[in-house]
């Protein structure tokens, strides 16, 4: 009798040692499998490094971190990096769909095959995944993110980066989650992608009209997206009132007059109120920067034209018409990479000088900074006109910071 005990005994310590170190291609069990065996489990013993089963410690803690992070591939330097060397990929799924502390989640890679099917399912079943960024994959691994993605209610952040590999039924999916209004998301970010410009008109427009007004914040930068594109993302935003940030910076709208009128109509005709406007490198001329100023001027409170280098004097005058009107509600105006001469800082100036909202104005170092130039004379008396005591009293007194870039300390000190 003893002996068959203890050959009992040798028996279960070797298969379990043969289930939980397994090889990554091995056959995936049901969930039912985990479910059943998650209590007893050693996490040292089906994970290949020490970091790993950290992780897996910590996803399924009984008193957990407020927040925790997870990296899926690359990053081999976090401590929130699962590195895919052989680990039991189920059990990794597993975790993930029961975690209750896993906020934000960031895909690196995802490994092809049943192990991949794995991790996807883990992610549609989770109840706490809030965050998730998305990069390096693909066009199957990010179909099937997608595609999981629409069970995730409490999704509020979706990040997609460029160096995706993927195609028309990839961002096909992408449009289905968004249009199906099953994530209420706040922030969407879609960065160098490619693929957007006139090719993904579609996704953008339908997908953000399912969104609507829980949208806070949407960044769209690099995404090759020119006039008819602009267009279609302000007819999308009809829905999006609760936006507050708004990035497009990075495109070409060097021929997009229409679309940033367009934008600017948007604005004042529907109960917007952005705090940020962003339309860095973006190849805006002196008409674009007609067509957008007003709108933009009366319903943001930061507005960021750094490195539009074809703006000049004439534009900057329709700017400064628009930051001297009462209904302004800029108070940070960016305006480096700009060559602004003297024929620009005097308009600007005379901007200035009307200005109830503006605080902060950054301009380009290619500003002749000389205290005897005739622009830094008009601002002068912009902020203090000393021909009478009421011209003194009604200079402006509301800006409290000029800084030019990289080389503050060149104002003149009567600025």
């Amino acid at each position: 009798k003893i002996a068959c005990l203890s050959l009992k005994s040798c028996l279960r310590s070797t298969i379990t040692w043969r289930l939980f170190y397994r090889p990554i291609n091995m056959e995936r069990r049901d969930y039912n499998y985990y479910e059943a065996n998650a209590a007893t489990i050693n996490m040292e013993k089906i994970t290949s490094c020490e970091g790993n089963a950290k992780i897996l410690h910590r996803l399924c803690a009984d008193d957990p971190p407020r927040i925790i992070h997870l990296i899926l591939g690359g990053e081999t330097f976090s401590s929130n990096s699962f590195i895919f060397e052989g680990d039991d990929l189920g059990w990794l799924s597993y975790f993930i769909g029961k975690s209750e502390c896993l906020l934000h989640l960031r895909i690196n890679y995802l490994p092809g095959g049943e192990e991949g099917h794995a991790i996807v399912e883990g992610i549609a079943r989770s109840k706490s995944i809030r965050y998730i960024k998305i990069n390096n994959l693909s066009n199957e691994a990010f179909t099937s993110i997608m595609r999981a993605l629409g069970s995730l209610s409490q999704l509020e952040d979706l990040t997609i980066d460029g160096n995706n590999s993927v195609g028309p039924d990839g961002w096909s999916e992408l449009r289905t989650l968004l249009e199906s209004g099953g994530c209420k998301l706040k922030q969407l970010c879609l960065s160098e992608n490619n693929y957007i410009g006139n090719q993904g008109l579609d996704v953008l427009s339908n997908g953000l009209r399912g969104i609507g007004s829980s949208l806070k914040v949407l960044r769209l930068q690099n995404n090759s997206i020119g006039n008819e594109g602009l267009l279609a993302v302000v007819e999308a935003l009809q829905n999006c009132t609760g936006l507050e940030i708004l990035d497009l910076s990075s495109n070409d709208f060097s021929s997009a007059a229409a679309g940033l009128g367009s934008l600017s109509d948007w604005l004042q005709n529907s109960p917007m109120n952005l705090k940020y406007l962003g339309f860095e490198c973006c190849s805006i001329t002196d008409e674009g920067l007609h067509a957008l100023a007003e709108g933009a001027a009366n319903h943001c409170e930061e507005l960021g034209l750094d490195g539009n280098e074809s703006i000049t004097s004439t534009g900057l005058s329709y700017l400064s018409n628009s930051i001297r009107s009462d209904s302004c509600r800029v108070e940070t105006l960016h305006l480096q990479g700009i060559p602004i001469g003297d024929d620009g800082l005097e308009v600007l100036a005379r901007g200035l000088a009307d200005s109830k909202s503006l605080w902060l104005l950054e301009l380009d170092n290619s500003v002749d900074v000389s205290e005897t130039s005739a622009g830094w004379l008009a601002f002068s008396r912009a902020l203090c006109d000393t021909s009478s005591v009421n011209s003194t009293y009604l200079s402006n007194h509301t800006i409290c910071d000029i800084c030019i870039e990289d080389d503050e300390e060149t104002i003149p000190r009567d600025i």
